[in-house]
This record gives structure tokens, sequence and C-alpha cells, in this order.
């Protein structure tokens, strides 16, 4: 089912600066860079259940990235709701991944429920909730279901009753505004915001022992009790899973997964130049697969927003199909991407670079935890059905049938 967009701890963080609306994209991306540049530091503080990336967050709500993605008249410039502004948003993804997968993954979040409100939220929700991220409340998507699951029921004084649990909720305490669905009575699949500066749930801390991405709090959350008023109800049942947005959405892990190889790369680099190994043939060869890779890349993050420019633009089922079966090679691509720069980057350090305080070590667990993504086989199975139907006879015209 492919979507027709007819609209294309307690507490927040600082608000953005009232120069935010007349923000250029371009100078969005340079301040993400800068952002990610300082990061590293925190990032190290922080790698525990117990912390949160506080002050990269507050760096981003204050260089106006929180309220980006709205339209210009609500304060952003329409950041990855408008064609041509894709690659930017990517590029900013993968920016805020190369200085902390944990700040990426929970901004690529806050931009998720943004554009889910754009896409299925009406004009007052969208002014209302607009608002909330121009006062500096973050939010998210929480939808994967603990073992009872959420459950949303009608009451009679008009309001609707929260039952059952989410796991991986990433960034609990921080995370003011998530996106929750859950299951209404006549088994409809309901997306709805929860304000959670009033909302009364239950934290289990204790189910989020990870390996790596620590710091994302990705704690589970149960609503039971929590009633919400009828405005917080986001579209129609089922809107959620409509298509391409809902898988097509990969290519935006996927950009900040491929920000943290690019750190491993350019660390790897700052490592052979300190110990003055830069001659070693060997080394240079993996610096120069690195590099291949890291590359690659890039030219994956171009072609998927180039792609996604498309289907914006002419809302076609032909060009959701193809949007949907790009993202599905791209997240694909990327994670092979990271892993073999995940091995090389190993490799060429060895074990002393594996130590602390180099950062190697963090970032590759954080890696390997956020590249577990949903149904990788799958993805690349359907990439595979696409590739297949096809009807153009040359390859190069499966993606460009235009030329």
């Amino acid at each position: 089912m492919y979507a027709v967009d007819e609209k294309l701890k307690g507490g927040t963080f600082e608000a953005a600066g009232a120069g935010v609306g007349a923000g250029t994209l371009s100078g969005l991306v340079g301040r993400a860079g800068v952002i990610a540049d300082s990061a590293f530091d925190e990032a190290a503080r922080t790698d525990s259940t117990e912390a949160f990336p506080k002050q990269t967050l507050a760096e981003i709500a204050a260089g106006g990235f929180f309220t980006a993605p709205l339209a210009k008249f609500d304060g952003g410039c329409g950041l990855g709701t408008v064609p041509g502004t894709n690659f930017g948003l990517l590029t900013i993804l993968k920016e805020f991944g190369r200085g902390n997968l944990v700040v990426g993954r929970v901004f690529e979040g806050h931009f998720n429920a943004l554009l889910l409100l754009h896409l299925y939220g009406d004009k007052a929700q969208l002014a209302a909730f607009g608002a909330d991220a121009g006062l500096g409340h973050l939010f998210g998507v929480w939808n994967t279901e603990a073992g009872d699951g959420v459950k949303i029921r009608p009451l009679d004084n008009g309001r609707f009753l929260m039952d059952g649990s989410k796991t991986f909720a990433t960034g609990v305490d921080f995370v003011t505004r998530p996106i929750v669905n859950g299951v209404l009575p006549d088994g409809g699949w309901q997306t709805c915001v929860v304000p959670m500066d009033s909302a009364k749930v239950a934290v289990d801390k204790s189910w989020w022992n990870p390996m790596g991405m620590r710091a994302t709090r990705s704690f589970k959350v149960d609503f039971t009790g929590v009633e919400l008023e009828r405005e917080y109800l986001i579209g129609a049942p089922q809107n959620y899973y409509r298509e391409p947005w809902f898988s097509g959405g990969a290519i935006r892990f996927a950009a900040v997964q491929l920000g943290a190889a690019e750190a491993l790369f350019d660390l790897t680099r700052e490592y052979l130049q300190m110990l003055k190994r830069t001659d070693d043939p060997y080394q240079q060869t993996r610096l120069g697969e690195m590099a291949i890779l890291i590359e690659s890349g890039n030219l994956w993050l171009q072609s998927a927003a180039a792609q996604l420019d498309s289907y914006m633009l002419s809302l076609s089922q032909t060009d959701a199909e193809r949007f949907l079966a790009y993202a599905n090679m791209m997240r694909t691509a990327i994670e092979n991407i990271c892993v073999q720069v995940v091995q090389l980057c190993q490799k060429t350090v060895g074990a002393r670079g594996l130590n602390r305080p180099f950062h190697f070590e963090r970032i590759i667990r954080d890696l390997m935890i956020y590249l577990r993504q949903p149904a990788p086989d799958a993805a690349l199975a359907k990439a595979g059905e696409y590739v297949l139907d096809a009807a153009l006879p040359r390859a190069g015209r499966i993606w460009n049938p235009e030329k």
C-alpha cells in the first residue's frame, strides 16, 4: 500500500534560536559537521545505560535541527519533507552518526516522528507539535512490541486508554513526545503521541543491557493506565505501515551507520599518521580499500536521496516501488560497507588501538549493535524481486528509466 502525501529526564532542550526559519540547507549541513567534530568526548563520557548525550543534543536543538523538518512558516526549512532536501538530510544524519552513533540514532528518531506528523497529522496537530519541537521537546518513535503489546481503547468520556508495553524505547527520560503505536479493539494499528511530561508510565531499565549503543537508554516502557485526548491520535489506523515511507526510512538509519564507518576511517588514518606507519605497503592497501568503501557509501546516499526526491515529485506507484527497491539495496550495501570497514580497521590498528583512550572499540561496539536492523534478508530479497520483475532490459535503466 503506497502513501500519497497531500501535504507533503523531564524538561526540554533549550529552544532553537530566532534565525532557524531563515537557515539554509547548506548552513545546516555545515553546522552538523561542526557539532559532530565536538561530539567525541561526550560520546566517551556517556558510554553507559545511565547516561545520555545531553550536551550534543542541546547543541543540535540550539542549531535549529529540532524544527528543521517543519515548513518554513512553522520555523523550519522542510528538511526531508520537501523534494530536493533529502541529500542534505542524509548528510546531516551521517554527520551526527560520525560524531556519536547514539546521537545519530536519537535524532533520526526525532526526524522520523516529525515526518509521520507531516504525513498523517492534521493542521492543528502539526501546529501544536511543531510548537513543541520549537520549545525543545525531543520526539521519537517507540514501535517495538513487548510481550504484552500496547492496546488502545476508547472510553465513554471521549478519551483513549492505553495498556501494555514497548521495548527499545530510545531516549527514555529525555524523549518527551514519543510516537507510540497500539492495537485498537477492531484490530487497527493506531499511531499516537504520548506527552511524557504528564503521562505516568513504568520504566524497566534492567531490560537494556547491550554490547553497544548503551546511552540510547532504549528501555522497556509500560503505558498501562495512560489516558490520551483524541488530538494525540495521529492519522487513520494502519497509516504507520504505508509504503514507501515505512520501509523507505531505512535510508536514514543507513546514513547514520555510514557516519560511524567514516569516523573509523578518519581515526584509522590519524592513528597510522601518529605512529608514522604511513609507508607500510600493507597498511596503505587497507586504507585504500577503506577509502573505496567510504566513497561507495557516499554515492549510495546521493543516489538514494535522488530516488526519494523523484518519488516525492511524482507520488506515483511506479516511482514508489523503484525507490523502495533502491532503499532495500542501499541499506544492504551500507551494512556490508560498515562490516568491511570494521574488519579493516581492526586489522590496521591491532590490539593496541582497540584499547582506551582510543575511540575504536566504542564505535565498533555501537556500530555492531546499530547494524542489527529488522529483516535484512527480506530487504535484499525484495530488491531482487524488483529487478527480476523490471521490464527494462538494461541494468543502467532500471534505476534511471528516462535515460
